[in-house]
């Protein structure tokens, strides 16, 4: 039995044992209490007495009816992004399957309940947890990003439901720290998006002072989506960079998924060749498009793609154009052997190899849920798994999980214990490889020049 695998059967033995305990004593105060035995008269002396009756060995089984716990996989499953959406769901069916086959938690099972909210914008977001709180009646509600994201919040919160989400934005531990007495039922499952690009200027100062890299000028050009999730990104390595005496030479937007073309935005990039070009897309299918047009006619500079090459999509699409390409998650699977056990794992149930980020994400999501209910002790007591969530550690397959404001805590620039934070892993595709090369104590390499460079 693996470390991983015992822990996990560890934990719901204890669970099991606390709850048999509850039955014994519940069994045993339904009985008549002592005091209240009615009295009985010596045997006269001489007389026959009988033997005391044998103790029975084991408490009187007690039939109690206990309903599933209902558990919704909320995600993108039928539009531009089911990609993501696939890999969000295989992770949390994984997680709620092992649980099942250990007993379920505290002597209840957990019934997966599937909600598709599309493109994952708008009026489907609503819709997709209105549907799950009234439709379902979620005990607990798993996802990892919306491209909307927002509503949700007050719909969980109003209905006092547990939600457990990978967002990954800052937006959300500013609202949870606005009224935690509303917002008590819901925790962001992975470090803020201020990581992104705040942790990789970061990252850059340090090669670029390292002597690994050294740049014709450093200059930065940005181009970054439309949406709130993308202009975060930018204008947080915007300003990080500028900290670092950075010049930033261009800074254009764009909508994700719209991009017919990457000529004319490469085309200005050109213009006035930067050190660093960064780009905040999601998409993965943007991505290698991208790659595969810099690549045709490319410049001396780092590309950063941001989180779209953790898909594994992108490789299929983008081949050899990649290999020089600088992206990163701060929800990632850890090379280590907890992460390579579970990507066993994880083929051998699907058949295909994990994305770096949401199959992870929604896996790990769900144990610290299902830990926090084990020292709960009670699924439906939602206040108390709150607070057990609040107060645990949870190891995954992506680092440690704690909660700062109800958000996943990163390493190492939020907290330089890697046992307490999601890690910023910083990868870079190496002779069609992913080569982890940030930060230690995970890193498997060191960051190359790109194949493109003269």
């Amino acid at each position: 039995m693996k470390r991983r695998d015992f822990l996990k059967s560890a934990a719901t033995v204890g669970v099991g044992s606390v709850l048999g305990a509850g039955l014994a004593s519940a069994c045993a105060t339904a009985t008549t209490p002592a005091a209240e035995a009615p009295a009985t008269e010596a045997p006269a002396e001489g007389a026959a007495t009988e033997a005391p009756a044998e103790a029975p060995t084991q408490a009187p089984a007690v039939v109690q009816e206990k309903r599933p716990i209902n558990v919704v996989g909320l995600f993108p499953l039928s539009g531009f992004i089911a990609a993501d959406g696939e890999e969000m769901r295989n992770g949390v069916v994984m997680a709620v399957d092992e649980i099942n086959e250990l007993g379920g938690l505290v002597g209840h099972e957990l019934k997966y309940i599937e909600v598709d909210d599309v493109d994952s914008s708008g009026d489907q977001v609503t819709t997709a947890f209105e549907r799950a709180i009234d439709v379902e009646k979620a005990d607990v509600i798993f996802s990892g990003y919306h491209l909307t994201s927002g509503p949700e919040f007050d719909i969980c919160a109003n209905a006092g439901v547990l939600y457990y989400n990978n967002n990954t934005q800052k937006y959300w531990t500013d609202l949870y720290q606005s009224d935690p007495e509303k917002y008590w039922s819901i925790f962001q499952t992975d470090p803020n998006d201020e990581w992104y690009g705040g942790g990789f200027a970061r990252y850059l100062n340090e090669i670029v002072e390292a002597g690994q890299y050294t740049p014709e000028t450093k200059t930065a050009a940005i181009i970054h989506g439309d949406e709130a999730y993308g202009t975060f990104i930018g204008t947080t390595f915007n300003d990080q960079i500028q900290e670092f005496g950075w010049e930033v030479t261009m800074k254009e937007a764009i909508t994700v998924g719209n991009v017919a073309d990457w000529g004319p935005l490469l085309s200005k990039v050109r213009d006035n060749p930067p050190g660093i070009l960064f780009t905040a897309d999601y998409n993965p299918a943007d991505n290698a498009a991208m790659i595969k047009q810099f690549a045709a006619d490319p410049l001396n500079c780092i590309l950063y793609q941001q989180y779209g090459p953790s898909v594994p999509e992108y490789l299929e699409l983008a081949g050899e154009a990649a290999n020089g390409v600088i992206w990163a998650t701060v929800l990632g699977f850890l090379p280590d052997q907890i992460g390579t056990d579970w990507v066993a794992a994880y083929e051998a149930k699907f058949g295909q190899t994990p994305g770096y980020a949401n199959a992870p994400g929604g896996y790990d999501q769900v144990w610290v849920w299902a830990k926090a209910v084990a020292l709960a002790g009670d699924p439906f007591d939602y206040q108390k798994v709150a607070r057990m969530t609040e107060m645990g550690i949870h190891r995954g397959v992506t680092g440690g999980s704690s909660f700062e404001n109800h958000g996943g805590r990163c390493y190492p620039w939020q907290v330089n214990d890697p046992s307490l934070g999601q890690a910023h892993t910083i990868y870079q595709i190496q002779d069609a490889q992913q080569v982890l090369v940030f930060p230690d104590p995970y890193s498997q390499g060191e960051f190359q020049l790109p194949p493109w460079f003269s």
